[in-house]
Formats: structure tokens, C-alpha cells, sequence
């Protein structure tokens, strides 16, 4: 049986990512369920390559997409490692959507150093959705059996409010569903969360439930999806660890995040849902405290790799 072809970018090499990536295609269970093609930067991955890999021959395809590493300054953001990222990122994509490779795995990049290269994006999601063109896309994290959507991404707290609208609620549930129907059952129970405490204790706590998330769940439920009305953001994730929902649809990032990194943060897998290829990331970022230190847990990332390579045995 021929293994599944994965484009794996090597993301910030000031941080973990190279560290991880590299950890992670020489797992066992990466060996014998891909073939992985990696991008990156020549110079980066002949200096850490013999810590991870014995002998003179790379031991995966490789694909350069920078040679401009050296003197890179580890355990901090900088230009060099932004344009090294999104080098990496660019090439991987285009190599995806000319059909060479049927998914793209992302290791972690800075949003600083992305920004010092010139690269206005918030992020992965982001950015991958303007080189492809897509205008529609959303945030899926996967956690052991559960999985998730923001309807915020990466934004100040004091401007979650104001982005929440019923539309974008609307048409992420729709987006979300339509990637998770592919792999798992028909009938898909979503849990919707509320934005304030107790579901803003009708309206004493804030009308963001009453004016548009509420909206949304009609337009939802009158369209046929199994959809609970807005739950306090605490109850519902009770209520999906416990098994009555499969997909949780969180208001902002953090509602997200804090609760799966209890759960089991070295599972989360970050899935961007709309593409016309399965991408996924590890759901930690660059962790430049403990780059260069051989410390960095992998887990997350080859999970990412593992599920990338699951979605695509199923929707072959």
C-alpha cells in the first residue's frame, strides 16, 4: 500500500518547530503512516539534522524553500526567522494545491517574526486562506474525540464584542460541519457557547446572546442542524467532554484553548476547515524558552500529522 505524500513545513527555526518536526517524522508510526516531503531552510537543517538522524543521507524528501540560516539568533522572534516561515509556508502550499501532495502539516511560526518579514496575516489560517484564495475558512481544534471552532481568532479581548456577528457564526457552524461530515457521523451534535457568564442571565450580563448569537442558533436550527441554544461557556464544555455534543463552537480563542489544554494538551491538533487540501498544525506555538534545548515535546505534532493523514484516507 503506498504511504500518504504530506508536505511538512519546518515553521520559526528560532523556536521548537524545527526541533518537533523533525522528532516527528522519525517516530515510527509517522514512518509507516506517511511519506513525508519537508520544507525548510538548507542551512538550519543541516546543522540540527545530525542530533535527530544518523548517516549523510536525509532520511524524508526534502524541498528548500530558504538557504539563509545561519547566524540566526535562537529563543527570539527577528526578520530572518519570519522570512524563513513563511519561505517554507508559501512553497508547501503551492506544491499542495498542483496535487503533488494531498495535505500540508505546519510546524508552529511566530506571528512577530512574521510580521518583521512584512507578512500582515494573523497566522496560519490566515495566510494560507490568501495564498489559496479562499474567502471563507475557520479554526477547527481537535482534541482526542472532540473538536471545536472559535468564531474569534487572534484579537484583542477589548474587540471580541464587536466581531461577533450572526453571519460569521452562521456560516462557520455550516463551514465546520461540512469538514467534520466527511469523517465522522451524519447526525452532528453541536454545543453553541455564549459569550458572557451564565449566557448573559437574560441580558443582565451582556446582550451579545439575545441580539446575535441566538439569532444564529434559529437560523441553524430552522435549517435542519442538531444545535443546542446558547449554553454558558463552562457548561457546555462539561457537557462535550462527557460525550452529549461532538463539535463545540466557542465565541474567541481562549474559550477554546484554556479548556482543551486542560483536557490534554499534548493532543490538540489545529485543523483550518474550508481549503481545498486537510492542513494541520500542532496546537502550541514556538515555545522559544526551551529552543535549542532538545526539551520540546513532539506529541502534538506528529497527532497532526496522524489526523492530516486520517482525513485523507477517508476522503480519498
Amino acid at each position: 500500500m503506498m504511504k500518504t505524500r504530506i508536505a511538512i513545513t519546518l515553521g520559526d527555526p528560532a523556536g521548537i518547530s524545527y526541533e518537533i518536526a523533525l522528532k516527528a517524522v522519525n517516530s515510527l508510526i509517522v514512518k509507516k503512516k506517511c511519506s513525508p516531503v519537508i520544507f525548510g531552510d538548507k542551512q538550519i537543517l543541516a546543522q540540527i539534522l545530525p542530533k535527530y538522524f544518523k548517516g549523510n543521507k536525509l532520511p524524508f524528501e526534502f524541498i528548500e524553500s530558504s538557504n539563509i540560516g545561519t547566524s540566526l539568533k535562537i529563543g527570539m522572534p527577528s526578520q530572518r526567522a519570519g522570512v524563513i516561515a513563511v519561505s517554507a509556508i508559501n512553497k508547501a502550499v503551492k506544491y499542495c494545491m498542483q496535487g503533488n501532495a494531498f495535505g500540508l502539516v505546519t510546524a508552529p511560526v511566530s506571528k512577530e517574526s512574521l510580521k518583521m518579514a512584512g507578512v500582515y496575516h494573523n497566522g496560519h489560517t490566515e495566510l494560507i486562506a490568501a495564498i489559496t484564495k479562499t474567502k471563507k475558512v475557520a479554526m477547527l481544534m481537535s482534541c482526542n474525540k472532540i473538536h471545536s471552532v472559535m468564531i474569534t481568532r487572534h484579537i484583542p479581548i477589548s474587540k471580541i464584542s464587536e466581531n461577533i456577528k450572526t453571519k460569521n457564526i452562521v456560516e462557520t457552524i455550516k463551514l465546520s460541519i461540512d469538514f467534520i461530515r466527511k469523517i465522522k457521523k451524519k447526525n452532528i451534535k453541536i454545543a453553541l457557547c455564549s459569550l458572557n457568564p451564565h449566557a448573559g442571565d437574560n441580558s443582565l450580563f451582556g446582550t451579545e446572546e439575545k441580539k446575535i448569537i441566538l439569532p444564529a442558533y434559529k437560523i441553524l436550527n430552522k435549517s435542519g442542524f442538531n444545535i443546542s441554544k446558547p449554553l454558558p461557556a463552562d457548561s457546555a464544555w462539561l457537557k462535550i467532554k462527557n460525550g452529549m455534543f461532538d463539535l463545540i463552537c466557542a465565541m474567541y480563542h481562549d474559550q477554546v484553548m484554556i479548556a482543551l489544554k486542560c483536557i490534554d494538551a499534548s493532543k490538540i491538533v489545529n485543523i483550518t476547515a474550508g481549503l481545498p487540501f486537510i492542513r494541520t498544525s500542532p496546537g502550541h506555538g514556538t515555545a522559544f524558552d526551551i529552543a535549542g534545548k532538545n526539551k520540546a515535546n513532539a506529541n502534538a505534532m506528529i497527532e497532526a500529522i496522524i489526523y492530516a493523514v486520517k482525513y485523507i484516507q477517508k476522503t480519498k
